[in-house]
């Protein structure tokens, strides 16, 4: 046969058995035939293979099944993918794995089920692998060949585990910042869905006395009512690990408590703070310090202490004394001078 006949053939081939029928160049799907490939083809036959894509017993019955409920009607009708059909259903799947923030996509905490179909997803290039055998194996099913028999059973098995599973990889996200509110409204002692409203009202008591970084940012975010409850509860949770929840791994999800843990303390420290303040009435002159000592035997003496400018100068003096006898001292003894002074003066 002339050469110049070969690719009109071919198209011809191909083009009557679209559905059935994938191409693949140097081993990757090719959803779109164009010039560009024929020519190759034609020169170099051995970059190309093809499949062929049966879909029919028990496929057919799982295809029916899954093509209800994730079809692309929009790609089904476009008459230049080839084996549309197939991709109308397996394209979607790829792009809801896509989709799903970094999070979910390299988190361990989804079930074994839903893990294995979330590695399927993000593992398997070939649509007639993903559907008929990667995902089956997934859900705790054997691979579904040419030649297995119909089963409405296996059908409503396979489709159910894996709508089961889908959910809950699209749920990951929005169950980690569930769980990053119940930590925060445990943390701060607040109860139910009044965690924004009680932290609103506590940070407007303190907005204005934050000094330090972290604590300041924090204040920032928990007053602030420009977004809605999911998009502030996303902000917080980002001020406090200094990282957005999208992108967190597991183990940020762990430093999370840490990191919520120590915004607590200064926020609740510095609150205590400015309640006392406010209750005592203390004029202008005077500042004020929270001391909080704790023994290795979880005894905890707590203190406000109270600076007068008019006596500052003089504690500034018996400080630089005490200093003086100090000098030479080794860091060790200095700080153990420093323990029994604050244990003996606040006792």
């Amino acid at each position: 046969m002339k050469e110049g006949i070969i690719p009109v053939i071919l198209a011809s081939v191909l083009l009557y058995y679209r559905e059935e029928v994938g191409v693949y160049q140097d081993g990757t799907f090719v959803p779109v035939l164009g010039e560009e490939h024929f020519e190759l083809l034609v020169k170099n036959p051995e970059r190309y293979g093809v499949k062929y894509f049966a879909i029919e017993g028990l496929r057919g019955e799982i295809f029916k099944e899954l093509e209800t409920i994730l079809s692309n009607s929009q790609l089904k009708d476009n008459s230049q993918v080839r084996n549309a059909t197939l991709l109308s259903v397996v394209t979607p799947l790829y792009q809801f794995v896509k989709k799903l923030p970094r999070y979910t996509q390299q988190t361990k905490n989804l079930s074994k089920t839903a893990l294995q179909i979330l590695h399927s997803l993000q593992q398997t290039v070939e649509p007639d692998e993903l559907l008929f055998s990667a995902l089956p194996s997934a859900c705790g099913l054997s691979s579904i060949s040419f030649t297995s028999p119909p089963s409405q059973e296996v059908t409503q098995i396979f489709k159910t585990t894996l709508i089961k599973g889908l959910r809950e990889i699209n749920q990951a996200y929005d169950t980690l910042l569930n769980h990053c509110q119940s930590l925060l409204n445990t943390a701060f002692g607040v109860e139910g869905d009044k965690l924004r409203a009680n932290l609103r009202i506590r940070g407007y008591n303190i907005k204005d006395k934050c000094v330090e970084r972290s604590l300041k940012r924090f204040t920032q975010a928990i007053i602030d009512d420009s977004q809605n409850d999911s998009q502030w509860l996303s902000a917080v949770v980002m001020v406090i690990a200094d990282k957005p929840a999208e992108s967190w791994s597991d183990e940020d999800a762990i430093a999370f408590e840490v990191k919520l843990a120590d915004i607590v303390r200064k926020f609740e420290n510095l609150e205590a703070i400015q309640t006392e303040v406010n209750s005592q009435g203390i004029q202008e002159g005077v500042t004020a310090r929270r001391i909080t000592v704790t023994r290795d035997d979880g005894k905890e003496t707590l203190r406000m202490v109270w600076i007068d400018d008019t006596r500052e100068k003089e504690a500034e003096e018996l400080v630089n004394q005490i200093l003086t006898q100090l000098k030479g001292c080794d860091r060790k003894l200095r700080e153990a001078v420093l323990a029994k002074l604050t244990e003996k003066i606040l006792n």
